[in-house]
């Protein structure tokens, strides 16, 4: 942990990255200073909690791991600045697996329509439950965009928002209008 505290890592975060990932007291101190090198290298602020992410995502993986990564999301036609803004915007994105990362993207791109470059834009969407919040939460948009209650939906309201929040502005909102919403979006979630 000295290496943290040596490049100016507030104690605040040190104890939320122990909490997070206890094993990091068990973290080789030459490796981990390599790993905050690099992101230090990468333009991340290690006052920041962005910076413990990018420590935990570059901890995870080896460097092929990381390229292969970066192929997977190659292959849905990211460029290599969208790769690294993705990764600069929600570095934990590069953690998910690769199978997760396919079932989201071809669910997202291919069944409801969403351009793959948007999704890079909102990288946060790969760490959601494909099961329990993109699903259900894609599919009922699509019924309000049917529906002609709704025009847009931006990602980051559809999955980003609470589940407390996403009933109230969707679903509570419509209930009037289209009474087998709610019904419909429970329905999904199973």
């Amino acid at each position: 942990m000295n290496v943290l505290r040596g490049i100016g890592v507030p104690e605040s975060n040190i104890l939320l990255l122990l909490n997070r990932q206890p094993r990091s007291l068990l973290y080789n101190p030459v490796r981990l200073k390599e790993i905050v090198e690099k992101a230090e290298r990468m333009g991340f602020d290690p006052s920041t909690k962005m910076f413990l992410s990018v420590v935990i995502a570059l901890k995870s993986m080896t460097k092929s791991t990381l390229e292969k990564k970066f192929d997977v999301y190659r292959r849905w036609g990211w460029s290599e600045q969208e790769i690294h803004e993705a990764f600069r915007r929600h570095p934990l994105c590069m953690t998910v697996s690769e199978d997760k990362v396919m079932a989201i993207m071809d669910f997202l791109v291919k069944k409801m329509g969403y351009s793959s470059t948007l999704i890079a834009k909102q990288p946060s969407i790969l760490w959601k439950s494909f099961r329990k919040n993109i699903v259900p939460r894609a599919l009922f948009a699509r019924e309000l965009l049917s529906q002609g209650l709704v025009n847009d939906l931006k990602l980051s309201v559809l999955f980003d928002t609470s589940e407390k929040v996403f009933i109230r502005m969707f679903v509570d909102r419509f209930v009037n209008e289209a009474p087998d919403l709610l019904k419909l979006y429970k329905e999904k979630l199973k």
